[in-house]
């Protein structure tokens, strides 16, 4: 297993005029932290719910996770059970499926042989994921690169995904693989990234795939028991989390 941090950041010369200008006062530069990971298991990769608890409800603070899981590093996942995805869509965590529903969101599915495929939610067949060794899934999006790895212009979401926002998301290159990144966000020293700014971050790392996973308040990460992004506000309890373990084979 190898973890590379760095930091990047950039002054981007556009302002957020979105949600009546609200934006505006965060300005146009912006930073983030990225996460380039090699890992020689799949189960090095894992996820957790808060309290060890799959349900709505249960929230905990990514660096108590974090602690609990002896994990390197550790991200904010993608809040399985908000408001808006809590009933649909499919999640599979540590290749234990806990929910198989129909969802208009895309879905990003890691699989046991390491490969990193992101359904459209006409393509998604629960029983053809396990058919294909589905090890993680995650409902929140979009997609941020299309099939050949080039930055998307339009994104399946909401309009409040689209303004400029913190944010998390996660990167594949080849099977062993991963990027995870946070961008700050609500703040003087980065006002967080647009979707297409993104994209066009994912596409220059040269990933195959990329996903945006839940941001704002919740984007987080540590490495070490030290939190190494820099949230506008003090830490946040989250849903669900994505962790780098030494420790294989997940319970």
């Amino acid at each position: 297993m190898s973890i590379h941090l760095s930091y990047g950041g950039y002054d981007s010369r556009i302002l957020d005029t979105t949600s009546n200008g609200t934006h505006e006062k965060y300005g146009t530069n912006v930073s983030y932290v990225l996460a380039d990971i090699y890992v020689g298991d799949i189960t090095c990769l894992q996820t957790a719910f808060a309290k060890d608890t799959y349900g709505v409800g249960y929230s905990e603070k990514l660096s108590d996770m974090s602690d609990r899981l002896s994990s390197v590093l550790a991200v904010n996942g993608d809040s399985y059970n908000n408001n808006r995805h809590q009933d649909n869509g499919t999640i599979i965590r540590n290749g234990i499926i806990y929910r198989a529903q129909s969802t208009d969101m895309e879905t990003c599915v890691l699989n046991w042989d390491g490969t990193m495929k992101i359904y459209q939610p006409e393509e998604l067949n629960t029983q053809q994921l396990i058919q294909d060794g589905a090890y993680q899934s995650w409902i929140f999006g979009p997609s941020l690169l299309d099939e050949n790895g080039k930055a998307k212009t339009s994104f399946l979401t909401w309009d409040y995904i689209r303004q400029s926002h913190p944010r998390t998301a996660i990167g594949y290159y080849e099977p062993g693989h991963y990027c995870l990144l946070v961008v700050d966000g609500r703040q003087k020293d980065s006002r967080g990234m647009f979707l297409d700014e993104m994209a066009s971050l994912f596409e220059s790392l040269g990933c195959k795939a990329a996903y945006n996973l839940d941001g704002g308040h919740c984007s987080f990460m540590t490495m070490q028991g030290n939190v190494v992004s820099h949230p506008y506000k003090p830490e946040h309890e989250v849903p669900d989390g994505i962790f780098i373990r030494e420790e294989k084979n997940p319970a």
